[in-house]
């Protein structure tokens, strides 16, 4: 579970953020929706805590218990800027950021490979990232937000420049996710996609909350 309590954001006295809140239950994925400089893109930083709030909290649950640990252990970003290493392969990459889950290599490897295999890189597996079209560079940097198979994952914009079937696989591996009762925060300008992924909708405009509740044909006709 995920509960996001009166989030405000403020930098340089404007507002970009203003008392959002909602719950998040597990298996549930949120779509997070608005025009440009809705705030979308900072909400989710805030969600994965790359930066802090001004005001306002998030929570998080495993089991119906606050989870009080490392919170950046059970959580797996996705940012919209392609946040690889060009001079090594995909395998490396996938090494060098899963060197987090366990000092077993052999373990870290088996993941990497189960995660290239779901998202279609496993021809690509030993390339360098710098002779990977821009699609594929994409589809590596989800892999790089799963590797720690993450109880919380949060995605901005992931599927920018990828084509049709790249995104089928992307949404079938967060399909997947939701079954197994992680939860799943996507932005995304491409409603297809949040139709096709998310039970949630969050719509923001001007930092504040239009809607939040269940992604429905009454709500799409609204967007």
């Amino acid at each position: 579970m995920i509960k996001a309590i009166h989030i405000s954001k403020s930098i340089k006295n404007k507002n970009i953020l203003c008392d959002v809140s909602f719950d998040l239950k597990d298996g549930d994925v949120l779509g997070i929706v608005g025009p440009n400089g809705a705030g979308k893109s900072t909400l989710i930083s805030i969600l994965s805590t790359i930066i802090k709030p001004t005001s306002g909290s998030v929570s998080y649950y495993i089991k119906d218990k606050l989870y009080n640990g490392d919170i950046k252990k059970v959580i797996g970003y996705v940012p919209q800027e392609i946040a690889l290493y060009d001079e090594l392969t995909i395998k490396d990459n996938l090494l060098l950021f899963g060197t987090a889950i366990s000092s077993d290599k052999a373990l870290v490897l088996e993941r990497a490979k189960s995660i290239a295999k779901s998202l279609g890189l496993m021809n690509e597996f030993q390339t360098r990232v710098s002779r990977l079209s821009g699609g594929t560079k994409r589809r590596v940097n989800i892999a790089i937000g799963l590797i720690r198979d993450p109880k919380f994952i949060f995605m901005d914009e992931p599927v920018v420049g990828v084509d049709y079937m790249a995104r089928r696989d992307i949404e079938r591996i967060i399909l997947n996710m939701s079954e197994q009762g992680k939860i799943i925060v996507i932005t995304s300008h491409l409603l297809e996609f949040i139709e096709n992924t998310c039970n949630k909708l969050l719509i923001l405009k001007n930092g504040k909350r239009k809607y939040f509740g269940d992604f429905n044909d009454e709500i799409k006709s609204k967007i």
